[in-house]
């Protein structure tokens, strides 16, 4: 009698566990690590906090790949840099790999160039893209093409 309740009291926490994962993932999506950082903080034991990952992996509540997709395409319609991309993945618990491509970089670039309003001249605006974390070279490249299309 003893070991079938001690089963049952798993099941109730691993049920727990998942109820409250999947009320989270209701409001947004979360990365993996995220996720299990925020049942650590409930309590849960690392078996459950596995078990639950496992389940919500298997059912695709949860996909760090198509995630992280849609944070590149996002940041980039924002004009943000990989490395603000790469700040703010982190911060969640992700570790970015991979870069922006040279082309995607420049789109997020000129995107970004869209809010530009102060002087319109080649240096001013250089600088401005390297301190919000563009490449020089990518910087260059939005710039000229900012200002042949502001002509």
């Amino acid at each position: 009698m003893e070991i079938h309740l001690d089963i049952l009291e798993g099941e109730t926490k691993l049920l727990k566990a998942k109820t409250y994962a999947l009320k989270l993932l209701s409001k947004r999506d979360y990365f993996k690590e995220e996720l299990r950082k925020k049942l650590i903080q409930k309590g849960f034991s690392e078996g459950e906090i596995a078990e639950t990952i496992k389940y919500l992996e298997d059912n695709e509540y949860i996909n760090d790949e198509k995630l992280l997709q849609r944070y590149k395409e996002k940041y980039s319609q924002k004009g943000f840099s990989y490395v603000k991309l790469k700040s703010k993945l982190y911060s969640k618990g992700y570790i970015l790999d991979d870069e922006f491509s040279y082309e995607e970089e420049l789109k997020s670039a000129l995107n970004r160039l869209k809010k530009y309003k102060k002087e319109k001249d080649f240096y001013s605006i250089v600088k401005y893209l390297i301190n919000r974390g563009f490449s020089y070279q990518v910087a260059k490249e939005a710039t000229n093409i900012f200002l042949n299309e502001a002509k």
